[in-house]
């Protein structure tokens, strides 16, 4: 009985072992709506990851590039800057209001309400290895009137 209970403890350290890494994943993505030609517009989303991966660049179609930028509203003396990379934790990666955003830069398109913004998120494992997470922001708030 004993050596039973070993070898199924042995073959479950060794399926483990041998797993994959579950991608990261992305939910409570939104945005406020931006006209196309606006200098930025910020998103915000929550990144959960159940092993530890670096953000490496996040891309849409209605930007000519998405920051990462970083910014902790708890420490007084941080300042909003971007990064290249940003180290994702096991847990919890919070891209909030006041806080760290994925700033689309140069937005191309018109991001209104009822049309979901793409982003891809390209993140790389402990080994270098590359995974894409595709996500759609929601486009939250009222559009500005159009001056005449």
């Amino acid at each position: 009985m004993r050596s039973l209970a070993l070898a199924l403890a042995l073959a479950t350290l060794a399926g483990t072992a041998g797993a994959a890494k579950a991608a990261p994943q992305i939910a409570n993505a939104w945005m406020r709506p931006a006209a196309a030609g606006s200098a930025s517009a910020d998103a915000y989303a929550d990144v959960r990851a159940d092993a530890p991966f670096a953000l490496v660049a996040v891309r849409t179609p209605v930007a000519r590039s998405v920051e990462i930028v970083v910014h902790d509203p708890k420490d007084p003396a941080s300042k909003p800057h971007v990064v290249e990379r940003l180290a994702i934790p096991v847990g919890e990666t919070r891209f909030a209001l006041k806080g760290s955003v994925l700033r689309l830069v140069d937005v191309t398109g018109a991001v209104a309400p009822g049309k979901p913004v793409p982003l891809a998120f390209e993140f790389a494992d402990a080994t270098g290895g590359k995974v894409v997470v595709e996500a759609l922001v929601e486009v939250r708030g009222i559009v500005a009137a159009q001056p005449r």
